[in-house]
């Protein structure tokens, strides 16, 4: 039994050794438990939906550069962009997850889930949008979402897969900018 203890003895000074050197090495103290990583509440609280594109982007999509502040009441703001043949705007809903948008599936003519680069979300037709020129794609992001709206004037409105796939391409500039 002496041998026993002596050998867990020897075990465990191993290990507070090795504890005592891996915190000396990061600067810590032995008995610290390593910093657990936190996601914060709102990522978005710094995500700015009016800076996202850069004015190259925007005018890529025959808009100006110059966005009009917008704030739907919902708890979605960011900005609306004016073009030759659409409008979009880009939004963040802090509060508005995935389980939210679920919750407004019956809003939509169309619901499709889907993903843009690293992000699970949706592309939806509003009700009464359909050919309308209307889509919004939907990014979840952390407790919120990013919304990217689409909105083609009436003397140039493409099918409901085109007005869609535009909503896309926005998107997929949008995307690898939100926060981690």
């Amino acid at each position: 039994m002496g041998a026993m203890r002596m050998k867990r003895s020897l075990v465990a000074a191993a290990f507070a050794a090795v504890g005592m050197t891996s915190a000396a090495c990061s600067g810590g103290q032995g008995n610290e438990t390593p910093p657990t990583q936190q996601v914060p509440k709102d990522v978005l609280t710094s995500f700015d939906p009016c800076t996202v594109l850069s004015s190259q982007e925007i005018q890529s999509f025959g808009a100006s550069p110059e966005g009009k502040p917008s704030d739907l009441g919902l708890g979605e703001v960011g900005c609306d962009f004016d073009g030759d043949e659409f409008d979009f705007g880009v939004l963040k809903a802090s509060n508005h997850d995935e389980a939210y948008w679920q919750g407004q599936r019956t809003q939509f003519d169309e619901f499709t889930p889907n993903q843009v680069g690293g992000h699970q979300g949706f592309v939806g037709i509003e009700l009464s949008g359909k050919g309308q020129g209307v889509c919004t794609q939907v990014m979840y992001v952390g407790k919120g979402s990013v919304i990217v709206d689409i909105n083609y004037r009436s003397d140039k409105i493409p099918s409901d897969e085109a007005t869609c796939a535009k909503a896309m391409e926005i998107a997929r500039l949008v995307e690898p900018k939100l926060p981690k």
